[in-house]
């Protein structure tokens, strides 16, 4: 048995040192022959781990192929545009394409022509020394199309020029070089997932689509405010920042810089005008509102259009068409809707709606209720039709069951019309009446507070335009 097992022992010897020609003992040629059967085992699994890891290439894949739809979107949008409307802080200006690649003066704003980096110091942006990041086209930095390759990237010429020429240059350290772009694309598609520019040059986070309800803003008007100045914005009438009196207040319709020169003159409209708590600009930037170019020459454009001062739908029946326009104010009105109805005027003729006559009447000596109740009608009729189109006006509602009962106001307004008023207690003991037939209704439902609602207006404007003691 012991030869046995020394003959296999040698036999084993002998077929290591076959493997192995260099080994001098058996013991020595086993040991030799583990360590690099375990070596060899290491390396191939080390090889198999680095194939199944991701490394820089991989994990790049899928923002180069985000970033090579980006490219295409942006040469279908722009790339066959010569002029590129552009934007830089409160400031809209035309970029022109050829001019920009010729090194000149490429952006034309306020009759002036601009270098993008004067453009950014004329936007008020100068202290951010990045233009390519400051400069919007579409609310698209011209970083982003300077990558797609529709604009020249002068100083990526002059790198690329000086890796060519350099000396130094070599395979290995163009590798180098490969890969140190790959990573800083990798983390700059990181970074561009999550923040945004907005038009006025400054980081957004864009993790705010969640939080911001947009189905607010799909109405045609929207409430405005800025400091304690409030108004509505229409929609149809926006334009830009000087063009388009698009925010109506109580006495104007204005354009937007008119606007916060008025409640803000030290502000900026995209940032200190809000709707809903949201700043206009970035509602121009969730395309809620469209920007128009520089160069539009559309109706809402013009500056000098004196229809667009005035309102578009009667101030009193909400409908449009062969409307009269008050010369003072922004309303307008049907000529029957108004009191008195208005007459066919002669071109050019200046008028003016009860509203205004009203406001821009001297005051008389106060009295008391009682002697403007005994008086006759003849002596109030203006007092009386400002009240009642004023009433007619607050009372506006989609609640049918309100309308039916207030309908009574028109009556009235063809008694006064047919002067069958004698006194004016006649005339306010029509209007007690109809208010008190809408209060049958439960206490806190709409027609209770609605009806409560003009009670008040009533009250007000009676002791405004009768100065009662």
């Amino acid at each position: 048995m012991e030869g046995e097992s020394d003959i296999e022992i040698t036999s084993d010897s002998e077929s290591e040192s076959e493997w192995h020609p260099g080994s001098s003992t058996g013991s020595d040629s086993l040991s030799e022959n583990d360590s690099a059967e375990a070596k060899q085992g290491k390396k191939r699994k080390l090889k198999k781990r680095k194939c199944n890891q991701k490394g820089p290439s991989s994990l790049c894949t899928p923002n180069k192929r985000q970033a090579e739809d980006s490219t295409q979107y942006l040469k279908q949008k722009f790339g066959n545009k010569s002029e590129l409307p552009v934007t830089c802080g409160d400031k809209d200006g035309i970029l022109h394409v050829e001019k920009y690649n010729d090194m000149e003066k490429c952006i034309l704003s306020e009759d002036q022509w601009f270098k993008p980096n004067e453009f950014e110091r004329f936007g008020g942006k100068g202290r951010n020394k990045k233009w390519k990041t400051s400069i919007f086209c579409d609310n698209i930095p011209l970083q982003k199309l300077t990558e797609a390759g529709l604009l020249s990237s002068f100083k990526k010429s002059r790198i690329q020029n000086k890796q060519v020429d350099s000396p130094n240059s070599s395979p290995v350290a163009d590798r180098l070089r490969k890969r140190k772009c790959q990573r800083e694309r990798f983390t700059s598609s990181s970074k561009s997932d999550s923040r945004s520019s907005d038009d006025n040059g400054d980081i957004v986070d864009e993790d705010d689509k969640d939080i911001i309800d947009m189905t607010m803003f799909e109405v045609q008007i929207l409430p405005v405010t800025c400091g304690s100045g409030s108004g509505i914005l229409y929609k149809n009438r926006f334009a830009t920042g000087r063009c388009g009196r698009c925010i109506r207040t109580k006495d104007f319709w204005l354009t937007p810089e008119d606007f916060i020169r008025l409640n803000k003159p030290d502000g900026m409209w995209r940032k200190d005008i809000l709707s809903n708590g949201i700043p206009l600009g970035k509602l121009i930037m969730k395309r809620v509102l469209e920007l128009h170019m520089i160069t539009c020459d559309c109706k809402i454009c013009e500056d000098l259009n004196q229809d667009l001062q005035n309102d578009d739908m009667c101030y009193m029946c909400d409908s449009e068409e062969d409307l009269v326009c008050c010369d003072e104010c922004p309303r307008a009105f049907h000529s029957l809707c108004h009191l008195p109805a208005v007459q066919e005027d002669s071109p050019g003729s200046q008028w003016s709606c009860t509203f205004c006559v009203m406001k821009n009447m001297e005051g008389s000596n106060q009295k008391t209720l009682q002697d403007v109740l005994s008086s006759p009608v003849s002596q109030y009729t203006l007092h009386c039709q400002y009240l009642l189109l004023h009433l007619l006006h607050e009372s506006k509602t989609d609640v049918p069951e309100f309308s039916e009962n207030i309908c009574g106001l028109d009556r009235m307004k063809l008694k006064l019309e047919n002067n069958d008023y004698q006194t004016l207690q006649e005339f306010v003991t029509d209007i007690e009446l109809i208010f008190n037939n809408c209060c049958t209704s439960s206490e806190g439902s709409d027609m209770s507070r609605m009806t409560s609602r003009l009670k008040e207006v009533f009250k007000r404007e009676c002791e405004t335009i009768f100065k009662l003691l």
